[in-house]
């Protein structure tokens, strides 16, 4: 599922499968699979720079980028067929086909503000689930932070970039040279105001505040949150406020917090289901290092192609 080893040969996972024969497949294009527009090239970050910043992590930062990969690849559901093909005899003489491919790349790109390995690994998991051939990170205005580095070589991403700010409208578009795909923008960017029309956009961003629940002895790791999320400030209810920079303390309970914008909520001993109303994301003790994007399922970088015909039974059809 995920890679150990660094030094392994690169693009192990997930694994590539052939397409069924007869399959629909997308189209050829000017780049073809494992290519890139040049300014991406000329900005490749090099399998050394992998190697190095995945020794400088450690093994126990490792175990919990693991964890959370690990928990994300699980709530995605695992990686999709290669392709789906399906015929239905409907109602009204309609025969509907609907063939389910991949996208033919997607590209997540963040800017220098973004420090998160846990919301990284959330955006990439679910396009190499959906058995995206091509997928690609690009870090503007800023060199790569070594924990972010090493959850892509975790994940088996095996482009990754860093480019100027000013480079992104020559990057978006050169892309539709490779056909089909998407671009997640992770965190607060400008985009330039006309995109190409093959290239479809998600926005995966945050306010970047979290609250914290529950009694101090039944707490969480927060060496693993301060890794998870370096970019987030926590709030403390209800217990002792740690002394730590990002954290202050709050006033209320948990059925105050639906107000207070968080985008997670931590809750200890264990959240219940009528917590789930206080933020989009509510996590217990052992969840530091997860993170879910509900607007980046698999089937966000899948494409639907749909044939409609009429069912060929009646006799008056030749």
């Amino acid at each position: 599922m995920f890679r150990d080893n660094p030094a392994a040969k690169r693009g192990g996972w997930p694994p590539r499968l052939r397409l069924p024969q007869g399959a629909a497949m997308n189209p050829p294009f000017a780049l073809s699979a494992g290519q890139w527009p040049e300014v991406m090239e000329q900005g490749r970050v090099a399998d050394e720079a992998f190697a190095a910043a995945y020794a400088r992590t450690g093994d126990g930062r490792r175990a919990w980028i693991k964890t959370g990969l690990a928990a994300v690849y699980a709530a995605v559901g695992g990686p999709r067929p290669a392709a789906c093909q399906r015929r239905d005899s409907l109602g009204h003489d309609l025969l509907l086909t609907t063939v389910d491919v991949p996208l033919d790349f997607v590209v997540v790109v963040c800017g220098r503000d973004f420090l998160s390995p846990a919301r990284l690994v959330a955006a990439v998991v679910p396009a190499l689930c959906a058995r995206v051939p091509d997928v690609a990170v690009v870090r503007l205005g800023a060199s790569w932070p070594g924990p972010l580095l090493t959850a892509l070589e975790l994940c088996g991403v095996e482009m990754a970039c860093r480019l100027g700010v000013r480079g992104l409208p020559g990057l978006l578009a050169g892309l539709p040279a490779k056909g089909r795909g998407a671009v997640v923008v992770l965190g607060e960017l400008a985009l330039p105001p006309r995109l190409p029309f093959d290239l479809t956009v998600f926005s995966a961003r945050i306010a970047g505040r979290a609250g914290v629940f529950g009694p101090p002895e039944a707490g969480f790791d927060l060496d693993a949150l301060a890794f998870a999320h370096p970019d987030m400030a926590f709030v403390r209810h209800g217990g002792p406020c740690p002394d730590l920079p990002a954290w202050t303390a709050g006033p209320g309970g948990l059925a105050d917090a639906a107000g207070c914008g968080y985008d997670a909520v931590y809750v200890a001993p264990q959240p219940g289901l009528s917590d789930l109303a206080a933020a989009p994301l509510v996590l217990g003790p052992g969840r530091e290092t997860f993170w879910l994007w509900p607007q980046l399922p698999c089937e966000a970088f899948r494409v639907r192609r749909l044939g409609a015909a009429v069912v060929p039974s009646r006799p008056d059809i030749a």
